[in-house]
């Protein structure tokens, strides 16, 4: 992590931190205070938390600290925050080395913030506190992780009416494309470049699994409910969310950084997939729906909700009873939502309908619980996410059928849009904070 100060030098992550803790002492002084404040904002940036929370915790850490005020500014990779103590000020820039998505560290950061003394705290306390955090490594290992990805995906298949074969070959390609993006991701590669390689390997997989079945004519060619499935791990569920939720709150500036990097990630992932299909001449046809009886399909989509929620929550390094308190949540929230639009309601409101609900269930969790709202709210959301229809949008834009693809764009943006704004109606109803026009000081 890079620390830019007003002055214009720059301090490196392992910069021996001050164990003075006397009044008068190095530690007490005020640039020592706002660089633990903004390295508090840093790690929960880093964990991929929204920007006004992580305003809310440098306040109140800087509350903590004793400092008379602390003013930040937060993007997507970036915090400007300026610091008082006694009619002095400083102003410093806080750059994340890497933003990801860590629920573990949200989880744990936002306990420690939530738990500091309303004044008293010293910076080495805050430093070293912070420095456990950093220290802890994944919940789950490697292997866990790329099933973890693979059971998701398995699951948005059968949402998206792929059959038993297909939904095996999705389970199989996007386990082995989670443990290939993994490799590159603990190597900091360009996150382009990772999603990129990842849909690659993961289509190629799937296409290889699947073409003896088709062969053999087992299952029809180039059924998109499984081809698309397979790479639904690649979707930014939490920047694009989470981006739009700064745009309610008018981080404006933080909003459209992660809605731009999600639309990076989207384009990329969906230009991959088409260059494979084309390449290996698939031409990919829309999912047949499995005519199923009602009152089974309604419990086999709870069940895939449940383990879909729970992969992704698992893929976000979450602690396993906040993974399995947002697949909970997702289970009822997406029942609702189909059985909505099985009575004829248009997706777009059903998605409003059952992410207010997901919203309002996760502030009751997050209180009960003393967890970060957005680690139920997001992961449970995620697989409300149209990924299958934004990749089949693009395939059938680069097709040439622009009517249809314009369609499914627009319902997929609309979709995106709904279930955002049903979490920001949930954050309005329940925080006062959230409905005045007010920012951390």
């Amino acid at each position: 992590m890079n620390q830019q100060h007003a002055d214009g030098g720059i301090e490196g992550r392992d910069r021996p931190v001050p164990t003075s803790t006397s009044p008068l002492g190095v530690a007490d002084s005020l640039t020592i205070r706002s660089e633990a404040a903004a390295a508090v904002g840093s790690e929960l940036l880093a964990g991929g938390m929204a920007s006004y929370r992580v305003k809310v915790a440098m306040s109140r850490t800087a509350r903590a600290l004793g400092l008379d005020s602390f003013t930040s500014i937060v993007t997507y990779t970036d915090i400007t925050a300026t610091a008082t103590l006694n009619g002095r000020y400083r102003t410093r820039i806080t750059q994340p080395g890497h933003v990801g998505v860590d629920v573990d560290h949200l989880y744990r950061t936002q306990r420690m913030v939530e738990t500091l003394p309303e004044r008293g705290t010293t910076a080495a306390d805050v430093f070293e506190a912070l420095a456990r955090i950093k220290a802890r490594r994944p919940l789950y290992s490697r292997p866990v992780n790329a099933l973890a990805a693979g059971i998701a995906c398995a699951a948005f298949a059968f949402l998206n009416q792929a059959g038993p074969i297909e939904i095996l070959a999705v389970l199989i390609a996007a386990t082995l494309g989670q443990a290939v993006r993994r490799v590159f991701q603990l190597r900091q590669w360009n996150h382009l470049l990772i999603t990129v390689i990842a849909a690659v390997v993961t289509a190629c997989l799937y296409l290889t699994m699947v073409g003896v079945p088709v062969g053999l004519g087992w299952i029809p060619p180039g059924n998109l409910g499984g081809y698309m499935a397979a790479v639904l791990f690649l979707v930014p569920g939490f920047p694009m969310i989470t981006g739009v939720l700064d745009l309610v709150r008018s981080d404006f500036s933080a909003g459209m950084a992660r809605l731009t990097y999600s639309g990076m990630i989207i384009l990329g992932a969906a230009a991959a997939i088409w260059t494979v299909s084309i390449a290996a001449g698939v031409d990919a046809q829309p999912a047949t729906p499995l005519g199923l009886p009602f009152a089974l399909e309604l419990p086999l989509r709870a069940l895939a909700t449940f383990l879909g929620v729970l992969g992704f929550a698992i893929i976000f390094n979450s602690p396993w009873k906040i993974a399995v308190a947002a697949a909970a949540v997702s289970t009822v929230a997406n029942s609702l939502r189909f059985l909505m639009t099985e009575g004829g309601a248009p997706v777009q409101l059903a998605t409003l309908a059952a992410t207010v609900l997901v919203g309002v269930a996760a502030y009751v969790i997050a209180r009960i619980k003393h967890v970060p709202r957005i680690s139920i709210s997001v992961p449970a959301v995620v697989i409300m996410i149209p990924g299958y229809a934004m990749y089949t949008g693009f395939t059938m834009l680069n097709a040439g059928e622009l009517a249809e693809s314009v369609l499914l764009l627009q319902e997929a943006v609309q979709t995106v849009l709904a279930a955002a704004f049903g979490l920001a109606l949930a954050h309005l109803a329940t925080s006062p904070a959230w409905r005045r026009v007010h920012q951390p000081t």
